[in-house]
């Protein structure tokens, strides 16, 4: 069953949907990348086919993090959007930008290696050390 999502940037300037259907990745990301670009302990998000994502008011700024990741952001508020790869596989869309974040809930956690000893691990779900072995 595909859930039609909305979500967008805390200003408003930036506005997006996505279809989310059951199977797509959603983890919890511990990497270094990942919570200087969010300034957060550990980021949330969901992988979905660039097919089922588009920007549906505004344009978000990018950043190269990586030879292989742009992340993009409101300009104006500075609230951290999505990621995309350079193959242009997938779109990563950070759960606490959703209108309804409950609406989709991580299934795994990565980049335990790199967690911030305070931050809890969620007991229920799998860890990997690194990248998890679907990571796109």
């Amino acid at each position: 069953m595909v859930v039609h999502l909305t979500g967008g940037c805390l200003c408003g300037a930036i506005t997006y949907s996505l279809d989310y259907e059951p199977g797509d990745v959603a983890d919890v990301c511990f990497c270094r990348e990942c919570r200087k670009a969010s300034g957060a302990a550990a980021v949330p998000w969901v992988q979905v086919p660039p097919g089922r994502f588009c920007v549906t008011k505004g344009a978000a700024r990018g950043y190269a993090s990586s030879p292989q990741a742009m992340r993009w952001f409101c300009g104006d508020c500075g609230s951290p959007l999505y990621m995309t790869d350079s193959e242009g596989r997938s779109v990563g869309v950070m759960l606490g930008s959703l209108d309804e974040p409950e609406a989709i809930r991580p299934t795994v956690q990565g980049w335990v290696c790199e967690r911030i000893s305070w931050q809890a691990l969620d007991e229920s779900l799998p860890a990997y050390d690194k990248a998890p072995p679907y990571d796109l």
